[in-house]
């Protein structure tokens, strides 16, 4: 019999995707067993930050490596308790829900098995995270604006359904509102001052958003120290509402409509409350909002 090597901290989130996480837990336990890994495994559902929170305070230090299965969300939970929690431990992520941008950015594992094996046998790469308003943490995307809603209020069942078509939906749905809402702000960065009336605006570590590869990520890296800002200006006309969707949809960025720049913190004030999502999670409501990066704060396993 062989020697156990290391131990696991499995985190299964049950809602995740279209419901497959009963059926791929059995697969993700023996693929790691297969690998010489002891696995313990605590099933969690959406929005229970709180009891990951405690499991992470008070067990971490007994495991090696601590692993999701998830969406995006489901890793933005786990890398908030581990940090608040100033817990250092190399973690594994295995993509599982109907969006998995961040996932993206690793590897193209497709099986199961394949994202498993990443986890026990590849490498250790520190990543930079973002800092929202001195309390809370984001691994790819702070996010205000049109369309950003999407993520968080659209039902489970019809995610369960639809997969990734709910989200885009449900984005279709909320274009009228989201054209004629208006966000007039100053944005102090690295580079300088701006003032402006913006749609939507995105603070990203990541090489895509939503998908889409902007032609400004093409130098990025997510360890560089530094965010990919997009600013998306507001519309004056039909006319300019269409040439928006197809600079967005065709990944270009031009200053006309939409804008960009990198930095390593932003100050943002607003007219009014700003909507925030966080990871496609609901990040809160503020007028002035401040984001910083912490350098290569988390390490992740990657091919």
């Amino acid at each position: 019999m062989k020697k156990i090597r290391k131990n696991i901290l499995l985190f299964v989130n049950m809602n995740s995707g279209i419901g497959a996480g009963k059926k791929d837990l059995g697969d993700i336990i023996e693929a790691f067993n297969a690998d010489n890994y002891e696995v313990t495994v605590y099933t969690i559902s959406n929005n229970k930050q709180f009891d990951m929170d405690e499991i992470i305070k008070h067990r971490a230090n007994d495991f090696d490596v601590i692993v999701c299965y998830g969406g995006d969300g489901t890793l933005n939970y786990l890398v908030n308790a581990l940090v608040k929690n100033d817990i250092d431990k190399p973690i594994g992520y295995i993509s599982g829900g109907s969006t998995n941008d961040f996932a993206r950015n690793f590897d193209n594992a497709k099986t199961i098995k394949d994202k498993c094996k990443i986890i026990a046998n590849g490498k250790l790469f520190n990543y930079d995270i973002g800092y929202f308003n001195n309390k809370t943490y984001f691994n790819y995307v702070a996010a205000f604006g049109a369309f950003t809603k999407t993520s968080y209020i659209t039902s489970s069942e019809a995610k369960k359904v639809l997969g990734y078509g709910a989200y885009a939906l449900s984005a279709l749905a909320t274009i009228p509102e989201s054209f004629s809402y208006r966000l007039n702000m100053k944005i102090k960065h690295d580079n300088g001052e701006e003032e402006g009336t913006y749609i939507y605006g995105c603070v990203s570590n990541s090489l895509s958003v939503g998908g889409m590869k902007f032609s400004f990520y093409k130098n990025s890296s997510l360890d560089d120290g530094q965010f990919e800002v997009l600013l998306v200006k507001s519309p004056d006309n039909v006319g300019d509402v269409v040439n928006i969707l197809n600079d967005l949809s065709s990944g270009k960025v031009n200053d006309e409509y939409v804008h960009s720049f990198k930095t390593s913190k932003l100050d943002i004030v607003a007219d009014e409350k700003i909507m925030w999502t966080l990871d496609g999670e609901y990040g809160g409501e503020y007028k002035k909002t401040n984001i910083a990066i912490v350098p290569k704060r988390v390490k992740i396993f990657v091919k």
